[in-house]
C-alpha cells in the first residue's frame, strides 16, 4: 500500500470511530448557568429572553415555573422538572423553590390563625394634635411599647402590644401607671 492510500484509509476509518452528533444535539445550547445566574440577580426580563431560546426540558420546565404567578402551578412545574427532568444544575433551585413554597404556606396559616383569634391593645389618648400626641407617647414609651396610630383625622397613642384576651389586656392596664382603655382590634 501507498503512503497515500494509507492516510485516505486512516482517515476513513477515524471518520468511521467518531461519534455521530445529531442537527438537534449540536443546537441544544445548555442555559442552566444563565438560569441560575439571572434568579440570583432577580433579572425576570432576562429570563423572558431566554425562555424563546431554550430547547432543553429541564430548562423550559424551571424558567416555566419561575415566571409563573400562579404558585400552585410553580410547585406543579418544580416537581416536573425534578421527577421528569432531572438536572443536577437545575435540581437544587426547584428543590430550594419548593421549600420556600412550604414555608411561606405555614407562615399564612399561622397568620390566618392569628388574625381569628382575639386581639386587643390598649389606647391612651386620642389628639387631634400630633404634638400632644407624641408628648403622651414619650411619657408612656418609658413604661410599654407605644404608636401612634393616625384615624379620621386624630392621633391615638396605642400601646404596640397585643393581648390575646380580654383578661390580659387589663391586666396590662392595671400594672401601668396611666389610665387607658381597651381596644378590640377586628
Amino acid at each position: 500500500m501507498t503512503a497515500s492510500r494509507i492516510s485516505a484509509l486512516v482517515l476513513f476509518i477515524g471518520f468511521q470511530t467518531l461519534p455521530v452528533i445529531s442537527p438537534a444535539a449540536e443546537q441544544q445550547t445548555v442555559y442552566s448557568a444563565h438560569i441560575l445566574q439571572y434568579v440570583e440577580q432577580d433579572k425576570v426580563y432576562l429570563l423572558e429572553n431566554l425562555r424563546s431560546k431554550v430547547t432543553k426540558n429541564s430548562e423550559k420546565t424551571v424558567i416555566d415555573a419561575l415566571l409563573t404567578e400562579d404558585g400552585p402551578r410553580a410547585v406543579l412545574l418544580f416537581r416536573k422538572q425534578l421527577r421528569d427532568f432531572p438536572d443536577p444544575a437545575l435540581d437544587s433551585l426547584s428543590k430550594a423553590r419548593l421549600t420556600a413554597y412550604r414555608q411561606i404556606l405555614s407562615l399564612t396559616s399561622e397568620s390566618n390563625r392569628s388574625v381569628t383569634q382575639q386581639s386587643f391593645i390598649l389606647q391612651f389618648g386620642s389628639f387631634s394634635s400630633p404634638d400632644n400626641a407624641r408628648e403622651l407617647a414619650n411619657r408612656i414609651a418609658a413604661y410599654t411599647p407605644v404608636t401612634i396610630f393616625q384615624e379620621k383625622g386624630s392621633y391615638k397613642v396605642r400601646t404596640r402590644n397585643i393581648f390575646h384576651t380580654r383578661k390580659a389586656a387589663e391586666a396590662g392596664a392595671k400594672s401601668l401607671p396611666f389610665n387607658s382603655y381597651i381596644v378590640h382590634l377586628r
